[in-house]
């Protein structure tokens, strides 16, 4: 149970480590973002996370070259991805996206840990959350050129683009 809980709260850390730069970003740029990723996606078998536009521009500068080929350089890359990740979470509704924090506070709640434990996991929790929030609000930029791709940014984010 602990495991999960720790699991639960590294995964939100992923996905909220990061403070979205404010650019325009064009349709042309998400298509390219997510053609780049799916590819990336399927051979790393790793999915779309904030803060994690690094990892795969060092992975594909390993091989495939395919974010310079789409015309990025390094820190276009991570501008773009931040801001389609961001606007993608613009785009979740926000019953679903508090439902993403249940579950780990719920198994919190049922451990056997100490209350002191469960003390600090909770504030690490809101502290999560509150930085979730803002990372959505400031995708909010972003959210209407974002919306027509979230049948694909879906399956990224939720790790269902493995075969």
């Amino acid at each position: 149970m602990k495991a999960n809980l720790l699991s639960g709260v590294a995964a939100f850390s992923l996905l909220l480590g990061f403070v979205t730069p404010v650019m325009a970003l064009t349709s042309e740029e998400v298509e390219a973002v997510l053609g780049v990723v799916e590819q990336l996606a399927q051979e790393m078998g790793e999915g779309m996370v904030a803060d994690a536009a690094g990892i795969f521009y060092d992975y594909d500068s390993l091989g495939a070259s395919l974010i310079p080929a789409a015309g990025f350089s390094r820190d276009r890359w991570v501008i773009a991805y931040d801001a389609v990740t961001a606007g993608y979470m613009a785009t979740i509704p926000e019953d679903e996206f508090n439902a993403v924090f249940e579950e780990p506070l719920a198994t919190l709640e049922a451990s056997e840990l100490p209350e002191e434990q469960k003390a600090m996991l909770r504030e690490h929790v809101a502290g999560l959350i509150a930085e979730a929030q803002a990372v959505r609000q400031s995708g909010m930029q972003y959210a209407d050129v974002v919306r027509p791709y979230e049948d694909r940014l879906y399956p990224l984010f939720y790790g269902e683009f493995e075969d």
